[in-house]
């Protein structure tokens, strides 16, 4: 079956169960619009799926994806990267969301470009290279691994840099007034996930350890 049909195909099922009558009151509900606890900033990866991931159900997450889930720094009236902005600032002032995550993984792509040593070598790398640019949000977080663990290598230096660019987009999150705000005011908790795509482990930051652990055990 042809991709593009494969997704007409799922499309049918799941249509066939959402007009069942289990879904009715989901569709009232909806009808008047969302109300999500939760913003999940993931990874454009297609292995990757924040509702998959959490079994959520229609309406429980709000998700903004990004090559390497990446958070700009913020930046007042200047910014290059509005979109995210805005998602940010909707999902705070207007769905009121009690939780921002932002979740990394194992095998991301974008680290893999942050850590190339020369990143304009690459094959499809031109004067326009949208790929270097983005990833380049991240360069801290390469400075870091470098700095820390200059005698790591390959696929270990790799899931150092992707865990520490969580931490660098959580850093940056935090710096969004709307972010601040709603931090000191208690209502918001900000959270950095990693995902190990072979093993199935997902692992959460722990500011008193200094490091990520399981999430669940």
């Amino acid at each position: 079956m042809d991709a593009y049909e494969k997704l007409i195909d799922g499309y049918r099922s799941f249509r066939g169960q959402y007009l069942d009558k289990q879904y009715e009151t989901y569709r009232d509900w909806a009808a008047q619009g969302q109300s999500p606890k939760s913003l999940i900033i993931g990874c454009s990866d297609s292995r990757v799926n924040p509702v998959i991931l959490t079994h959520a159900g229609l309406g429980e997450i709000f998700v903004v994806n990004n090559v390497a889930n990446i958070v700009p720094p913020y930046e007042k009236g200047r910014s290059h990267h509005k979109s995210l902005g805005a998602a940010i600032q909707f999902a705070i002032n207007h769905l009121r969301v009690e939780h921002i995550i932002v979740m990394g993984h194992s095998g991301c792509g974008g680290i893999a470009a942050l850590m190339a040593d020369d990143p304009m070598a690459r094959h499809d790398a031109g004067e326009d290279d949208y790929i270097a640019d983005w990833v380049s949000i991240l360069t801290p977080a390469k400075e870091a691994v470098v700095e820390n663990c200059g005698g790591c290598k390959g696929e270990e230096c790799f899931r150092l840099a992707e865990m520490e660019g969580v931490l660098v987009s959580i850093r940056h999150l935090a710096g969004y007034p709307w972010v601040r705000s709603a931090v000191r005011a208690g209502r918001l908790t900000l959270h950095a996930w990693y995902f190990h795509i072979d093993s199935g482990e997902l692992l959460s930051y722990r500011p008193e350890e200094g490091r990520f652990s399981r999430l669940v055990s």
